[in-house]
């Protein structure tokens, strides 16, 4: 049996005729929908219907209901979801960016019923659709940061010292994806940028202490929690050595 075909989109790919295609090829879509077409219909379902959806970094309020516009000929199922915090901060019910998650990924549909039973039973599942719709931006991340990469304006033609400057340059990029790829699961995304990495992991306020044959750097116990400070230490005093081509 082949592996079935799901695929995530945009806001911009919201589209009847897209969302009929996919039915008639028999492929799987996680879409993201229109806010204020469904407005009405949200606002009618009971608070009893509500769950909650969490990850480490966020906590999502959402419900589940039939999507379907004016002139579509039919519904599809579709996830009404709230970030409920900003930057550890909670929201305002008011001040929450609304979101909703559309699929034909139901009961009933060819595309589901073909599946086997375990990966059917996966998407039925809720929260497998907020996960996986969340990770659509993440495709795009290798792409981004090879293109900016590869289209930077680099200061050199054909002269020596400049040339120098960019193979460091890509020695570096290595190192720091090496860096990002060795130290921190579980600390920051491995996809962070530069810029991320540097606001959020080196651009602590720290207090310095000279003992006798010491520096001591004192982080306060928030950064040291939340970044696992501890932990980062101890995979950087462990070199990962690079595997030898076979």
């Amino acid at each position: 049996m082949m592996p079935p075909i799901i695929v995530r989109l945009d806001a911009g790919f919201f589209d009847a005729k897209n969302f009929a295609l996919f039915d008639d090829l028999g492929i799987g879509f996680l879409a993201t929908g229109k806010v204020y077409d469904a407005k009405e219909k949200v606002q009618a379902i009971p608070k009893k219907k509500w769950k909650e959806y969490a990850n480490e970094r966020q906590v999502w309020s959402y419900a589940r209901f039939s999507y379907q516009c004016e002139s579509w000929k039919k519904a599809y199922r579709a996830l009404y979801t709230r970030p409920q915090y900003e930057d550890q901060q909670r929201l305002l019910e008011f001040a929450r960016p609304d979101n909703i998650i559309i699929t034909n990924l139901v009961s009933g549909e060819p595309v589901l019923e073909r599946m086997p039973r375990a990966v059917r039973e996966y998407w039925e599942e809720d929260t497998s659709l907020i996960y996986h719709h969340h990770q659509r931006g993440a495709d795009e991340l290798p792409h981004r940061g090879l293109k900016e990469f590869g289209s930077e304006q680099l200061p050199f033609k054909r002269f020596a010292a400049n040339q120098a400057y960019c193979y460091l340059m890509v020695i570096s990029f290595f190192l720091f994806e090496s860096f990002k790829e060795d130290n921190l699961k579980d600390i920051l995304p491995i996809h962070s940028y530069a810029t991320t990495l540097r606001r959020k992991l080196i651009d602590l306020a720290v207090k310095v202490v000279r003992t006798g044959h010491e520096v001591i750097l004192k982080v306060t116990q928030a950064a040291m929690d939340s970044l696992k400070l501890q932990i980062l230490w101890t995979r950087c005093q462990n070199v990962v050595p690079i595997p030898l081509p076979s």
